[in-house]
């Protein structure tokens, strides 16, 4: 009985002679992150990226410039300045205030380096203040603000062409169209012929050139009718187009053997070859002198005539 009564105070006082089940601390935490997982993720604070020596000096550069900017009253300055902030592209966004100051500036060069500086500090975000600067006074300052357009890579083309019918500047006609021609796609085409009738002579190169590479067979027409114009290197220019595109029509063909007659050799040189390419005849005439030329344009019409 005194065995026995030794016996049972051991096993009530947890001794060696039963496993325990009670859980330990580390236990007990293990489980407490298994049904608390966002408490545990928590806990894992990830540390913030390293800045580098680059970023440093360029954050420590454009405080500086800022400071310049706020400071300065003079244009000229302010224009030098808009343009090293231009260099340092979408990292400069902070300093889009300035920017702004910049084209508010009375000067008409500053406001148009500070389109320009707009473009490539905020591509995305620009485009309203490069519509403002489209209806500018200054003759400079909207020609930047087309430039821009294509430096930021606007898509959108509707507010650059809705311009050029009370554009009579032809510099700015050309750069509309320059940017119209690096930008622009296929389904533009509609929106350019629109506007075709209203292009400065000095514009239509790079029209000419967007509608060749775009498709504008159904305005082959219009563009052959550039083979007549001043300058010799947009007829040139519109003879290998009017290949490129391969309208066949009789308004094409007939426009390129008047061309055959023109005064500069190398514009007939074009239009032969155009009227090759799209027809597939050699009629064996040479154009480089002005008589065989003046031969040649009389049986490409007499051709035309019976097989369109």
């Amino acid at each position: 009985m005194l065995a026995m009564a030794c016996i049972l105070p051991l096993a009530a006082c947890g001794g060696d002679d039963e496993p325990s089940n009670a859980p330990t601390s580390r236990e007990s935490a293990a489980s407490s992150d298994e049904s608390n997982p966002l408490e545990a993720a928590a806990a894992v604070v990830s540390p913030e990226p390293a800045i580098t020596r680059e970023e440093r000096r360029r954050r420590a550069a454009l405080t500086l410039l800022q400071e310049k900017l706020q400071k300065t009253k003079d244009s000229d300055d302010r224009a030098e300045l808009l343009a090293e902030v231009a260099q340092f592209g979408t990292h400069a966004k902070t300093l889009w205030p300035e920017v702004l100051v910049g084209f508010k500036d009375e000067e008409s060069f500053t406001r148009a380096v500070a389109l320009e500086t707009a473009a490539k500090v905020d591509p995305v975000g620009c485009q309203p203040l490069l519509v403002q600067g489209l209806a500018d006074d200054e003759t400079e300052v909207r020609e930047k603000a087309a430039a821009a357009w294509a430096v930021a890579g606007i898509k959108e083309l509707s507010p650059l062409l809705d311009r050029i019918p009370e554009e009579f500047e032809g510099r700015v006609q050309f750069a509309i169209m320059v940017t119209v021609d690096k930008v622009g796609e296929k389904h533009h085409v509609p929106l350019v012929a629109k506007v075709l009738g209203d292009l400065d002579s000095g514009a239509l190169k790079p029209t000419v050139r967007f509608l060749g590479r775009n498709g504008g067979k159904e305005h082959a027409a219009t563009i052959a009718e550039y083979l007549e114009r001043d300058d010799v290197d947009l007829r040139i220019l519109t003879a290998r187009t009017l290949k490129k595109i391969g309208e066949k029509s009789k308004p094409v063909l007939t426009g390129l053997a008047a061309a055959l007659r023109d005064d500069e050799p190398s514009v007939r040189e074009a239009a032969i070859d155009a009227l090759k390419g799209l027809t597939g005849q050699d009629l064996g005439y040479e154009v480089e002198t002005e008589e065989d030329a003046e031969e040649a344009s009389k049986a490409w019409v007499e051709w035309i005539s019976r097989n369109t």
